[in-house]
């Protein structure tokens, strides 16, 4: 039998030891962009996932809420501040690959495929509760759609600044 009130908590306990192990390792990183660069990334990372799942989970839609009520609190910007490195690593590692036209698009998926997962842990853990017959899946064009927006940045003001 499980116990409820571990359900309850297991989101925050979630959030807390994926938001610090991100950040850590973000920081542990060697560093590669100006300090302006990385506070970009991991603002566009925190504004878009904050902006989707707000519009995403009101109505007329109500497909999710995030945590433990349909109402924004605490724990819901401590997810979006969570994802923040995702943006970060997104580009850090795609800066530092051998690449060429391909695999811009291979990458993009291979991260879309990889945020999916991201999101079925985070659904485990009961940080997202789908509703209205949303299913995961769904969010895959979303994922497609930020990382664009976030290599679009990257050519836009970190790659040309670099060569």
């Amino acid at each position: 039998m499980i116990d409820n009130d571990l359900l309850f908590h297991s989101n925050e306990v979630f959030i807390i030891i994926t938001g610090a192990l991100a950040y850590i390792v973000m920081l542990r990183l060697p560093k590669q962009f100006t300090r302006q660069q990385t506070i970009i990334m991991l603002l566009i990372s925190i504004y878009l996932s904050a902006l989707f799942d707000n519009t995403l989970c009101v109505h007329p839609f109500n497909f999710y809420y995030v945590n433990n009520t349909s109402i924004p609190g605490f724990w819901d910007l401590m997810s979006y501040l969570m994802f923040g490195p995702f943006a970060y690593l997104f580009v850090y590692i795609y800066s530092i690959l051998k690449k060429n036209r391909a695999t811009y698009f291979i990458y993009i998926v291979v991260w879309a495929i990889v945020a999916l997962f991201a999101e079925a842990l985070a659904w485990h853990a009961g940080v997202y509760r789908y509703q209205n017959g949303y299913q995961m899946f769904f969010s895959l064009p979303i994922y497609l759609l930020v990382l664009t927006v976030t290599m679009i940045y990257y050519y836009s003001y970190i790659h040309n600044q670099e060569e």
